[in-house]
């Protein structure tokens, strides 16, 4: 009896770069850190499902970037607030 694979179909696939992975690093870096961490999340899942894509590592570098950035801005206003009272 002979084993058949029908994961390869003679068809070579290029390897891409996840667009919600650029995208997310691209908004962690000019200080959007909303969309940062959904479009991280977004790209991270996407790229853990799909073996001809990249960018797992981007969008990690996108979710710390956007948490690193979510924190300062909530330090910033307890700061502010506690100091205007």
């Amino acid at each position: 009896m002979v084993a058949v694979d029908d994961t390869d179909l003679g068809i070579d696939t290029v390897e891409r770069t996840n667009v919600c992975a650029i995208v997310a690093l691209f908004c962690a870096l000019t200080g959007l850190f909303i969309p940062a961490l959904a479009f991280g999340a977004i790209g991270y899942v996407e790229t853990g499902g799909r073996e001809y894509e990249t960018g797992s590592g981007l969008a990690v570098a996108a979710l710390i970037l956007g948490a690193i950035e979510l924190i300062a801005v909530v330090v910033a206003a307890v700061v502010v607030v506690v100091s205007l009272h």
